[in-house]
């Protein structure tokens, strides 16, 4: 639930500094949980792509839903978590259009998937893409026929139920966690300012101990120079005592 929490928290923070009011982060926040909802995904891990999504130029609402389902579904296709799956989708939705980039290694067939829909060989997309002809439109029409219902079937397998489970019982701490979550950012100020306050007794405890620490070094070493000690310790030694047989 914690955790839930904070992951909400950091994205309406990031939102809010994006210039987003009250009601524009409740719109963004109702279409990450709307994309995840009977996933394996948490409402954490849709808040903050929804944050980056928003940023790269989606806009709040439908596409904005539509978007992030697509994310879950690539991401449950690559095996990937949506954070490490947002950021390509961010970086084509910023610039408008597929790379070469983006394409290589995601574990998603994505060259199929648009010469499906285009009528291309993987060739001539490929070939599409580096001109930078692919859109980000083409982008998604290619995802969501390609993995439409990708993330929602996860849901329905073991692992997903358990994910889900967990999903659940997120849910159900957060609820707990609201009231005290909330006061938290107080109580952690003060508690700096408090921290701040003791400063200069904390540079004076460290002096007296470096002091005390540093008579302590000149006794043992005036100790271990005393000839009746270093005699003491050397016929130790030679009787096994200190090193063993």
């Amino acid at each position: 639930g914690f955790q839930r929490l904070s992951a909400i928290d950091e994205a309406r923070a990031k939102l809010g500094g994006l210039g987003h009011d009250a009601n524009s982060v409740k719109t963004i926040m109702g279409s990450a949980l709307a994309a995840v909802k009977g996933t394996a995904f948490g409402l954490g891990d849709a808040a903050g792509q929804a944050a980056t999504l928003v940023a790269a130029g989606i806009k709040p609402g439908q596409d904005l839903t539509r978007t992030l389902t697509l994310l879950a579904d690539a991401s449950t296709i690559a095996g990937v978590g949506m954070g490490e799956m947002g950021p390509i989708f961010a970086k084509v939705a910023a610039g408008g259009k597929l790379t070469t980039e983006v394409v290589q290694d995601r574990g998603v067939p994505v060259l199929q998937m648009i010469g499906k829909i285009t009528g291309q060989s993987m060739a001539e997309v490929s070939k599409s893409i580096t001109k930078g002809s692919v859109d980000f439109a083409t982008f998604q029409k290619a995802m969501e026929q390609g993995l439409g219902g990708a993330a929602q079937s996860s849901g329905q397998t073991f692992a997903g139920a358990m994910a889900n489970v967990q999903a659940a019982m997120g849910r159900l701490g957060a609820s707990v966690m609201t009231g005290v979550f909330s006061q938290l950012p107080t109580l952690i100020g003060g508690a700096i300012t408090w921290l701040d306050k003791m400063g200069p007794a904390a540079t004076k405890a460290g002096e007296t101990l470096g002091s005390a620490f540093s008579s302590g070094v000149g006794i043992l070493r005036s100790v271990f120079a005393d000839p009746t000690v270093q005699a003491g310790i050397a016929n130790l030694i030679d009787k096994g005592t200190i090193l063993g047989k």
